[in-house]
């Protein structure tokens, strides 16, 4: 499905640090089709590690907030200073359908502005 950029400069909107980041964990389909975790941490298509950053969502057109975990690709464990703003590289919304057949969101981001960016894999043919 089609990544969808995330606008995070209208006025009044936040992301808020919570201090909290985790490894994603990898997933297995088994033979029957279900899934399991495999006890590893998940790594993106070019075999960087992957993270899971909470953040507090602050927008002023919802009732409450929300936490949402945003996926980021990274070496070394992102860190996001507890209750400060953070802001993302290239903060994108990925709809998927998930097992119960329903339309979801998935956060995806490049990286935290500040903080060392895992490389690109570079598409070009060898």
């Amino acid at each position: 499905m089609r990544n969808i950029p995330v606008d995070t400069n209208r006025p009044g909107f936040a992301l808020i640090g919570t201090g909290k980041a985790a490894a994603r964990a990898e997933y297995v389909e088994l033979a029957d089709g279900s899934r399991k975790r495999s006890g590893n941490q998940a790594k993106d298509d070019t075999g960087v590690p992957v993270w899971v950053i909470d953040v507090l969502v602050d927008d002023p057109d919802a009732d409450r907030a929300e936490v949402v975990g945003i996926r980021v690709s990274s070496w070394d464990e992102p860190k996001t200073a507890k209750w400060q703003p953070v802001r993302f590289v290239n903060l994108v919304a990925v709809p998927y359908v998930d097992q119960g057949g329903r339309v979801a969101l998935s956060m995806r981001a490049d990286g935290i502005e500040g903080q060392a960016q895992a490389p690109k894999a570079d598409n070009k043919a060898a």
